[in-house]
């Protein structure tokens, strides 16, 4: 970076710098996001696990299919309109490190709670999975308001 006058900038400024870009980074990635899209994700994920405990024979299949693909394009939607791409930002994206605890925590929960109810036939299990898995995404809201901001 050069000033105008020819000149290099000192330590400090390159610093100085290097910190506003990376804070400009860090905004677009992760911007302030308001609580109740949290809740409203938190209960999109817990949706997603109590809807296999829909009869699954016949039509309860169909419902269910139609169940998932309604609340994943809905939690697909609020996603998209209020973190990857809002108002003045084009299609943000987290760091893969950043995600992948959250995404492991979520799968986990679907992979355990499928596993328990084919070896024992325990359906019941869906529900503590839900609960599970909207509290992994309240305390990571949580997490992320406070470091990022609340959206407000």
């Amino acid at each position: 970076m050069a000033t105008s006058s020819g000149d290099r900038p000192t330590p400090d400024e390159a610093r100085e710098t290097l910190r506003r870009l990376h804070q400009d980074a860090e905004a677009v990635r992760y911007p302030p996001i308001p609580a109740w899209f949290f809740a409203a994700q938190a209960a999109a994920v817990a949706g997603l696990h109590l809807v296999r405990l829909l009869p699954g024979s016949g039509g309860g299949r169909y419902a269910q299919l139609i169940s998932v693909l309604a609340i994943a394009l809905a939690a697909g939607g609020l996603g998209q309109r209020y973190w990857l791409n809002r108002d003045g930002v084009a299609w943000a994206s987290a760091r893969p490190r950043d995600m992948l605890p959250f995404l492991a925590l979520l799968l986990g929960s679907f992979a355990a709670c499928w596993a328990i109810t084919e070896t024992t036939g325990a359906r019941w299990v869906w529900i503590l999975g839900a609960a599970f898995s909207a509290a992994v995404v309240l305390v990571t809201g949580a997490r992320y308001r406070q470091q990022y901001g609340d959206g407000r």
